[in-house]
């Protein structure tokens, strides 16, 4: 007597992979819905199994069933890559994948990668493009859609991607994307003028010149061994500081510096595209000797425009952090966005983290000993300063002293050389000078 056909629920398509063509296996397997989960770890064994023929099959099939899920078109590609498939078919399902979910970023950006390596960089630059729309804070398509721009000589997403480098990127790197994104334009205004598009050129000058402008710079200088923390509390209700860089607001801590190094005594707060209103910036003497006890503050309103504002606000240390408000009355933003920061990958990146960490755990250390902050606060005793005007020589000297005998019958000369250099020299501003 024949055996009657196993269950549906009993199925299992795995076991037949090798008796019942691709098409026709995976078409009886949906006619029943699955659970995604199951799908998955079908689709996970049959990969690892590199049964690509199957992969195609069975994902094709899900879909026709209405059974779509996101990651599928992007397994659907690669195996149709593998396979060996048109790319102008792999390239129609990735971007069915867009249409599927062209709200998801991280989807869009792991499409136009894939896109790249397909070799459709037009398509991919159309990805960034959507992305720089969906969230115009992130760095990542200006970045990567540069260099597509560039290769497609597409001048519209040449100037896109650069403006947006200018504007949005301002991590550890930002001098050195900065001046390609420049260089990148520059280079296309002298081959537009060559072909003599003059309008284009002004176009080209006019958005490289509108991308440099910056609403607010503060740089904070002093000399000497000290420490210095310089925090910024924003209209919209964020803080930047060492321990948060980056914030929705826009604002940027650009440097983080210690003495005794001179050049590396300041701390630079930038905030290209600002929110209008009151910044309220607090400058903290964490530890270590001011020279002078004394530093400046240079706060920088518009730069790049023509009512460019610069102004030096001397700082006296005579408490532990001093405060200052400073108005911003054309700020251009509105409202916060969200910041996305880079993994530090580099030895500098890491270094400057390490740093940062070290400055944030030093802090901690102090707020978290009260007789710290009342010494600092209220010294025992006092220390006076009575400069001193002295010769400092540099260079070779010879002293040679002479020396007669009794007999006035021989000289002996007794010679001493000596080697100065001056290898250090600490400057300091006194208050109300520059």
């Amino acid at each position: 007597m024949p055996q009657p056909p196993p269950a549906e629920q009993e199925f299992d398509p795995l076991k037949l992979l090798h008796t019942v063509p691709p098409e026709e296996l995976w078409s009886r397997y949906f006619e029943t819905p699955r659970a995604g989960e199951e799908v998955r770890r079908i689709v996970q064994r049959l990969h690892r199994d590199k049964q690509h023929a199957h992969v195609i099959a069975a994902l094709r099939a899900a879909l026709l069933a209405g059974q779509p899920e996101p990651w599928m078109y992007e397994v659907l590609a690669l195996s149709m890559e593998i396979q060996g498939a048109p790319k102008k078919e792999v390239e129609r399902i990735l971007l069915s994948a867009i249409d599927f979910n062209a709200l998801d970023v991280g989807n869009l950006l792991g499409s136009a990668a894939y896109l790249v390596r397909l070799g459709a960089p037009a398509q991919a630059l159309k990805l960034y493009r959507q992305v720089s729309q969906l969230e115009p804070s992130r760095p990542e398509p200006y970045l990567l859609g540069s260099k597509l721009a560039d290769k497609l000589k597409d001048v519209d997403a040449i100037v896109w991607s650069c403006t947006g480098v200018l504007t949005y990127y301002w991590f550890d790197d930002y001098q050195k994307q900065h001046q390609d994104a420049i260089g990148l334009l520059r280079s296309w205004q002298l081959n537009l003028e060559k072909g003599g598009e003059t309008e284009r050129v002004h176009e080209l000058e006019l958005a490289l010149k509108q991308a440099l402008w910056r609403d607010l710079q503060i740089r904070l200088v002093w000399s000497g061994e000290a420490d210095l923390d310089l925090i910024v509390h924003e209209p919209l209700g964020t803080v930047c500081s060492f321990a948060d860089r980056y914030t929705q607001s826009g604002g940027a801590l650009l440097h983080e510096g210690a003495g005794p190094n001179q050049a590396n005594c300041y701390e630079e707060y930038v905030c290209a595209y600002a929110a209008a209103g009151y910044y309220v910036v607090h400058v903290e003497h964490v530890s270590g000797k001011i020279v002078g006890n004394r530093a400046r503050l240079e706060v920088t309103r518009y730069a790049g425009r023509e009512h460019e504002q610069k102004d030096v606000i001397p700082i006296v240390f005579d408490e532990r952090v001093k405060k200052y408000r400073i108005s911003l009355h054309q700020g251009r933003r509105t409202e916060k966005t969200p910041v996305f920061t880079p993994l530090p990958q580099s030895t500098s990146a890491r270094k400057r983290q390490t740093q940062q960490t070290l400055a944030q755990l030093r802090h901690e250390m102090v707020q978290s000993k009260p007789w710290l902050n009342q010494l600092r606060q209220n010294p025992v005793g006092a220390v006076g300063y009575t400069p001193q005007v002295a010769t400092v020589s540099s260079g070779v000297n010879l002293t040679a002293q002479a020396t007669i005998s009794a007999d006035r019958r021989y000289v002996r000369i007794g010679l001493q050389p000596t080697l100065t250099q001056v290898t250090d020299v600490f400057t300091f501003s006194f208050a109300g000078s520059r």
